[in-house]
């Protein structure tokens, strides 16, 4: 006899009736351990995982309408559930195993944590330490500069971004301003990735710096200019697990929202959302396709939803 658990979204964030039949289908779905027949189709390719702000308390915040502040308690209950079903490795050992055409361990997943809130230096870190857990941080370079004016967050300091590769934290780069790369001219694009990799260069001993794109937006020449600008890879806000031919400077990901249980995050990290999504993509008629919004107007990433389509 299954036992299925679902908190109604109307106690989380008020998205509803269909939002609480989408957890009602995952929960199912997880108990019936459909999720891991699926994780077993998907287990050669490698799911990055995407975070933003883990907070301190098991309270939701007050104000979230991006999903990118997840609650400790739920953080934590992620992290078992992979510990429990998957093999977590860094960023550099995928794009390692992707260079050198080795095949990785099936079931091989990657934690990143987009934007750089300070409370992944004073929550999160010491929670993946104890777990023996690696991740990659993205650091917004202005931000840490403290040279963006202030916007109601708290962002990482140059000291405590050295202290947490000291610690063995991988630092990437989000640019120096998280600008919507597509607006920009290719000289300011090229400054953004440019200043900011040297940014993260003059402050630690990264030899390989990876690339976060802001809102997940990238074209052909970014990315080529990611590519000889020598970042060790790029990843875009493409949805999905990242399989042998990946190129490394587009690669995939899956962006978790804060509200997320953990059947709901077991069927993202699975590939299934990935799946209904290019189900979705390939019935939906074109237009409606090309008038849905694809990127945030705002500063934040976008939220998990918007990649998914769920």
């Amino acid at each position: 006899m299954f036992v299925i658990k679902v908190a109604p979204t109307s106690a989380i964030d008020g998205t509803g009736a269909a939002e609480d039949m989408k957890r009602f289908l995952f929960a199912l779905l997880h108990a019936t351990r459909v999720l891991s027949l699926v994780s077993w189709f998907n287990r050669g390719r490698v799911t990055i995982l995407c975070y933003h702000s883990v907070l301190s308390t098991d309270e939701p915040a007050t104000h979230d309408p991006h999903k990118q502040h997840i609650p400790l308690g739920l953080f934590l209950d992620h992290l078992s559930y992979l510990q429990n079903n998957y093999r977590v490795i860094s960023l550099n050992e995928f794009v390692k195993a992707r260079r050198d055409h080795r095949r990785l361990p099936d079931y091989s997943v990657v934690l990143t944590f987009d934007d750089g809130f300070e409370d992944f230096f004073t929550v999160a870190a010491g929670h993946l330490a104890q777990r023996n857990l690696p991740a990659t941080i993205f650091v917004i370079t202005d931000r840490a500069d403290g040279s963006l004016p202030p916007n109601g967050e708290s962002f990482l300091s140059w000291q405590e971004v050295q202290k947490l590769a000291a610690s063995g934290t991988q630092v990437g780069s989000h640019t120096c301003s998280h600008p919507a790369l597509l607006n920009l001219s290719f000289d300011e694009v090229r400054r953004e990735l440019a200043d900011s990799q040297t940014a993260i260069l003059n402050h630690m001993t990264e030899a390989d710096v990876p690339l976060s794109y802001p809102y997940g937006q990238t074209s052909a020449e970014i990315s080529k200019l990611a590519r000889s600008l020598g970042y060790s890879c790029a990843i875009t806000g493409a949805l999905g697990p990242n399989g042998s031919d990946a190129d490394l400077f587009a690669l995939s990901r899956t962006v978790i929202a804060s509200n997320d249980d953990v059947a709901t995050f077991a069927a993202r990290v699975s590939g299934l959302t990935w799946w209904a999504g290019k189900l979705r993509h390939s019935i939906e008629p074109k237009h409606r396709r090309e008038l849905e919004p694809h990127f945030s107007p705002c500063y934040g990433s976008v939220p998990a939803e918007t990649y998914e389509g769920s």
